[in-house]
């Protein structure tokens, strides 16, 4: 509860190193780190580019058989037009018959993706006296990442300090500074993205030479700069290759993001009297981060197909202040009392400026605004943000007996988007069972607990007054009218403002338990709790008649139900030897209770999606699915004629991505100067859909799409054919209920058994997301001898080897880790669409200590 509107999702409090009085220390640690795939979708490389069994230039893989082909050379039309690489090594006419049986999965695979390298130094120096302490640290980082011309570099500079001025007064400062520089390759879903050209290109096709010139033979004209992909194989008249080449994704596009950040804290204590304690605490974090975008005309997508160049500049910077003071009382000899009192004033500015161009007037890779005069060519955009808050706090803190611990606390906060201050209270109580127990079994310690309080989420800045808004077209169907061809303007925004605005706040109590066994060598903890979070802030939709589409306000509310065990086990602790177990375990039901008349609330976008939905876990994936008899997803089909399943009218709840519980077991095992760590986990239930899987499906790029099957009787397909019995087809065999009926390229390729839209059984897309994995596994070796210390003042050296992520296990899942989320860090959770692989990583490390 102190830290009112910005505790709802929990507060991380990071500690940092202070240097201590003593002798200089100074420490030296390298460190090597090679990552590699963790996770590959599994790709076929028996049929080739096609449709209907046979070699054709269209987008999917359903073409013939490779192995049916006579070999050598493809058969080519010198007399038409014609592709030469860049670097005129190749030469691809114009393809009249497919005889080669090559096929490039791997080798189109291995020049986007090889191991990546991260070296990292870390230095630390040490020391002081009673009157002053010191820390300075520097780390610099250099990563190649997997993915070709993808790099992260990292500088980090600290000093940390500490005076104490008189026997009362004592101050510390602590300094950080960091700058990073990195490309980050274009991922996703979009056209100019890595994953979505690569895995949709043929087994057949070879992406090497992806740029070159395009010779118009009945013009006797040539283009240089095309670019080559396997929908465009000779780069063409157009210069839309409609699917980036990845290799032009790695080589050609940029998109460079540099970061200058400073964080500082000063911080005074005053001792004025014994048992008080006064503190003075200032801080500043800002940052700098500068990005830029560049994409070369012949990039896929009709945005950037003409080249575009984005810049953006952006500024944050948070100040706080708090001012503490904590006095200790005694109450006699049984009992004792901290009070707290405490005022905090935060502030916060952001600022984003940025500039987009596209439709280049020359073809370049050059960074530069003199590729573009053109006015409606051009945009400039700027947003600002301001944000103060005042929060005035209060914590009691009694302890009687040495049993009983009762902590009352009260924050008021008053917030630049909020109209009202709010109240923040809370009560934890704890109870030491040790001494009633004594002598009761093995238990050496027990306490109960129970714990009240609430939280909040403070409502986005900027949202009382309803603002204007640019940037905006009209259409009727197909004649759109955008206000940046008239010279530009601006409208009333549709997103009406909200004066009443009020932070959601979150409710919670918590029961809870801990018990210690044997001399404390195990420990078992229980927590169970429920919150119910009131006032959610959400866009609710509005009626036409409001004259608005959306409103930004209180009109949610959800509830949290769980239980989280913890515990640990020392199997045996000697001088030299050590076994220790550490364990967690946690369930969370959570339900949506209600959105004021919200339908569905989106939390993402796409034919599957994140939804809220009154009477359902956050998150539930919506789509399409199969019509059933008691219209839920699980019920029985309601089949065709022909015996397939039909899709339904609307979208419906498909699965919940959230687990049904999560644990993790951890180890420790010291023999003599080695030391062993491994930390297991595991996710039971939830819901995924590997979307990237469904839509390739349609391509026929996924290793399931090779499967043959002989039909041992006729069977019909999607499209009502019936496919004769000994007929060898590239399919399955499946019976929904209604018999046996054939999955073949129509249930792939345009039924609905893949692909895109909103015309699909996404139903059939869903996975359960169970799954085990050894997130981590070290081998520690700690070396010391007093002769080199002596002779070198080298203290000890650590020798480590770690590798992360090494080993997993799914139930339902193949090529997919369910730990991807196509949105990253969201709301929403359990969807994947052509997102990059995980990485498994093998670390080295040396550590030298004096």
């Amino acid at each position: 509860a102190l830290w009112g509107s910005r505790a709802a999702n929990g507060v991380i409090v990071i500690q940092t190193k202070d240097g201590a009085a003593g002798r200089m220390k100074m420490s030296y640690k390298r460190t090597q780190s090679y990552d590699e795939i963790h996770e590959r979708i599994p790709a076929q490389t028996t049929y080739g580019q096609g449709r209907n069994g046979s070699w054709t230039t269209h987008a999917e893989s359903w073409g013939d058989k490779i192995a049916d082909r006579s070999g050598g050379a493809d058969e080519v039309d010198k007399t038409k037009d014609y592709f030469v690489s860049e670097d005129g090594t190749f030469t691809q006419h114009t393809i009249t018959k497919k005889n080669s049986k090559e096929t490039f999965v791997d080798e189109n695979f291995n020049q986007i993706f090889g191991t990546g390298k991260l070296l990292q130094d870390d230095f630390q120096v040490s020391g002081g006296d009673l009157t002053k302490t010191y820390l300075f640290s520097y780390s610099r980082l250099r990563q190649d990442g997997m993915i070709k011309n993808s790099y992260y570099d990292r500088d980090n500079v600290r000093l940390n300090t500490g005076f104490r001025l008189s026997d009362n007064v004592s101050m510390s400062s602590k300094v950080g500074y960091t700058y990073s520089n990195s490309n980050r390759i274009q991922r996703g879903s979009n056209v100019s993205g890595l994953m979505l050209g690569l895995l949709r290109t043929a087994p057949d096709f070879d992406n090497t030479h992806y740029k070159g010139t395009w010779y118009d033979v009945s013009k006797s004209a040539e283009f240089p700069g095309r670019h080559r992909a396997y929908r465009r194989y000779l780069g063409g008249s157009s210069t839309n290759p409609i699917y980036n080449n990845p290799n032009w994704t790695v080589n050609e596009q940029k998109n460079e993001t540099r970061v200058n950040r400073l964080i500082m804290s000063n911080e005074m204590n005053i001792t004025p009297f014994a048992g008080t304690e006064l503190i003075l605490r200032g801080g500043l974090d800002q940052f700098t981060d500068n990005r830029d975008s560049f994409y070369p005309p012949g990039t896929a997508g009709s945005a950037r197909n003409s080249g575009s160049f984005d810049m953006a500049r952006i500024t944050n910077k948070e100040t706080n202040y708090d001012v503490i003071a904590r006095q200790n009382v005694e109450l006699g000899s049984s009992m004792s009392m901290v009070a707290t009192l405490g005022w905090n004033l935060n502030d916060r500015t952001y600022s984003r400026s940025s500039s987009w161009i596209d439709g280049f007037l020359v073809n370049t890779d050059k960074w530069t605004t003199n590729v573009n005069t053109a006015a409606e060519a051009s945009s400039v955009s700027n947003g600002r943000l301001y944000i103060r808050s005042t929060r005035a706090y209060g914590v009691l803190s009694l302890d009687a007996l040495d049993q009983i611990f009762v902590n009352i606390s009260m924050a008021n906060e008053t917030h630049s988007t909020i109209s009202d201050s709010y109240m923040y209270p809370a009560v934890d109580v704890a109870y030491q069972l040790t001494d009633l127990l004594s002598g009761v079994g093995a238990i050496s310690f027990a306490k109960v607990r129970v714990a009240w309080g609430k939280v909040g989420v403070r409502p986005s800045a900027h949202r009382f007054e309803t603002l204007a808004e640019s940037g905006f077209g009209y259409s009727s169907y197909s004649d759109p009218v955008s206000v940046g061809q008239w010279g530009g303007g601006y409208r009333v925004d549709d997103d009406k403002g909200n004066e009443n605005l009020k932070p959601e706040v979150k409710t919670e109590t918590e029961f809870g338990a801990d018990f210690r066994f044997l001399d404390d060598k195990i420990s078992l903890g229980f927590t169970s709790y429920s919150n119910t979070i009131d006032d959610m802030l959400i866009s609710n939709a509005l009626t036409p008649t409001y004259g608005y589409d959306t409103q930004y306000s209180n009109a949610a509310s959800m509830e949290n139900k769980g239980l989280e065990i913890d515990g640990s086990w020392s199997v045996m602790s000697g001088p030299s030897t050590g076994l220790d177990f550490t364990f967690n375990w946690a369930k969370n039901e959570n339900k949506v209770l209600d959105l004021a008349g919200t339908d569905v609330l989106n939390l993402g976008s796409g034919s599957v999606q994140s939804i809220a939905r009154e009477g359902y876990p956050i998150g539930s994936l919506w789509g399409i699915g199969s019509q059933t008899e008691d219209g839920t997803v699980n019920g029985k089909f309601i089949l065709d004629k022909n015996g397939f399943p039909q899709i339904t009218s609307g979208k419906m709840i498909l699965g919940n991505p959230n687990p049904d519980w999560r644990g993790t077991l951890g180890m420790t095992a010291r023999w003599n100067n080695f030391t062993v760590n491994m930390l297991f986990e595991h996710s039971e239930g939830g819901e995924y859909s590997p979307r990237t899987l469904w839509v390739l499906r349609r391509f026929g790029t996924t290793k399931d799409t090779d499967n043959e099957v002989t039909l041992t009787k006729d069977l019909m397909n999607v499209d009502g054919k019936t496919i004769p019995s000994g007929t060898t087809v590239r399919g399955f065999i499946e019976d929904f209920g209604g018999g046996e009926v054939l999955l073949d390229e129509a249930w792939f390729r345009h039924g609905i058994g893949g692909g895109f839209g909103d015309n699909q059984a996404y139903n059939f897309s869903i996975k359960d997301a169970t799954y085990s994995r050894i997130r981590e596994l070290s081998l520690s070796y700690f070396m010391e001898s007093d002769a080199i210390t002596d002779m070198t003042g080298l203290s000890n050296l650590v020798f480590t080897a770690t590798g992360r992520n090494l080993f997993a296990w799914y139930k339902d899942l193949v090529g997919v880790d369910p730990g991807v989320n196509v949105g990253g860090i969201q709301t929403g959770s359990g969807l994947e669409y052509f997102s990059n692989p995980v990485t498994k990583s093998f670390l080295f490390s040396v550590s030298a200590n004096f």
